[in-house]
């Protein structure tokens, strides 16, 4: 049976539990080795798109420090209160910290925290990021994501995010919580990529280095 009606739960839990999970999830950079060569490849003052970028901190406090400039999305408004406080505009102006959806989330040059985007220019990223938020969702809306990264991306734009190891479903726990992730095989995500103009830079499953996290990188070629 599937477990797919525990994936509505993904954002109330994040909001409920923001910040108890930021303090957990504490600022070992783990994931520093991709980060890295993710930064490698973009130009100076990249625009990033960091999608479930929760409070910032450690993930898009080390891009900012690269000198990439952040559009952070996330759903849960607590994350983005924090974001907005370790990222004070006054200090980081150019770094923007906005309340969506990522499957559905209308970006352009002058939304903000909270700013409701109705119409549908939306800006264009020299990379995007979906680190540890992209699996939280259904394999269906997986599939859909992949018109979302296009559409936020032009030819050289590099796309970085973290799934499963393969097809299928799991379940963990936060604070007592079912904590839903889903994925699609390896195969299913090169297909995806392609369909949608990227081409696999490197893509590493269960990484020892990275505590075991599979990831993908790509860039957009066409």
């Amino acid at each position: 049976m599937s477990d797919q009606h525990l994936a509505k739960n993904i954002i109330d839990i994040y909001r409920k539990y923001g910040r108890q999970w930021t303090e957990l999830r504490g600022e070992y950079l783990y994931e520093q080795s991709w980060l890295d060569r993710f930064c490698e490849k973009l130009s100076n003052n990249a625009k990033v798109l960091d999608l479930g970028c929760g409070s910032g901190v450690p993930i898009a406090r080390y891009l900012s420090e690269k000198g990439c400039e952040i559009t952070g999305v996330d759903s849960s408004e607590v994350m983005l209160e924090m974001a907005q406080q370790n990222f004070p505009i006054e200090n980081y102006p150019n770094h923007r910290w906005i309340h969506g959806d990522m499957r559905n989330v209308q970006l352009n040059e002058n939304a903000r925290l909270n700013e409701n985007v109705s119409h549908n220019t939306n800006s264009i990223f020299d990379g995007i990021l979906a680190w540890d938020s992209f699996f939280h969702l259904t394999a269906d809306d997986q599939w859909q994501m992949f018109t979302q990264f296009q559409r936020f991306s032009k030819i050289g734009t590099l796309l970085m995010f973290t799934s499963g190891p393969s097809d299928g479903e799991a379940i963990g726990e936060m604070f007592g919580e079912a904590l839903y992730h889903a994925s699609l095989s390896p195969k299913e995500y090169r297909e995806l990529l392609a369909q949608h103009g990227f081409h696999v830079l490197e893509m590493v499953v269960d990484d020892p280095d990275c505590a075991g996290h599979t990831v993908c990188l790509a860039q957009r070629y066409d």
